[in-house]
């Protein structure tokens, strides 16, 4: 699991620590990432909350694209996503 900011690496690297993250969270500045996934705000250098669950495969078997900071998926319907990858 990762998660990716638009924040430059030192700030997310602050976040993620206040946040007790026990994964990477990625620096996006430029938002090229956000961007190849079709998430970033247009006209903002920042992305839309957005949850990908990706195969081994790499391939995309889940996305949510949310609407505003709040609208996201709650973790468990997140885990019951990945629980549908193959092992």
């Amino acid at each position: 699991m990762l998660a990716v900011s638009s924040d430059e690496q030192a700030d997310s690297v602050t976040f993620a620590s206040k946040l007790g993250l026990t994964f990477p969270l990625l620096a996006d500045p430029g938002v090229k990432t956000a961007l190849a996934y079709g998430v970033a705000m247009e006209g903002d250098e920042i992305a839309v909350p957005a949850v990908f669950v990706i195969s081994p495969q790499q391939r995309v078997t889940f996305k949510y694209v949310g609407e505003s900071a709040p609208d996201r998926p709650s973790v468990g319907d997140i885990l019951d996503e990945v629980d549908k990858l193959p092992r």
